[in-house]
């Protein structure tokens, strides 16, 4: 049975990403196979694929380090699917990397997670969620 429904699934994760994701509509990543959710603050599943905010990292959900790191992961996650549920927002390329400038109507969504203190701009360092 689960075959049958990885089968069906199969053009949908083939489905080219769009620039406009105007049609989404996005909740916390639960149950496989993650479609269309938040996975942390700083990632997200768009039909099947994972898109990775270039500008801001946060905690991530199911592994911090410590309560303050957990908290700010939930926190972050639920502000990232309120953002992304909020209308039209744009996907551009970052450079050719995995990472990906999400931004809506020319405002970063990453910068945004990071002026609310729930995300820290991406360096290559990683942060102390602990400190």
């Amino acid at each position: 049975m689960r075959a049958a429904i990885a089968l069906l699934m199969l053009p949908l994760l083939a489905a080219a990403l769009p620039a406009h994701a105007e049609d989404a509509r996005f909740m916390l990543c639960e149950a496989l196979p993650h479609l269309t959710c938040v996975w942390s603050g700083d990632s997200f599943y768009l039909r099947g694929k994972v898109i990775r905010l270039a500008d801001a990292v946060t905690p991530e959900r199911y592994t911090s380090e410590c309560p303050k790191a957990s908290q700010l992961s939930w926190s972050s996650a639920l502000r990232l699917r309120d953002l992304l549920n909020a209308g039209t927002f744009e996907i551009g390329d970052a450079d050719g990397s995995a990472l990906a400038l999400v931004s809506r109507d020319g405002q970063s969504l990453g910068a945004q997670l990071i002026t609310e203190g729930l995300a820290q701009a991406r360096t290559p360092a990683s942060p102390d969620w602990c400190g």
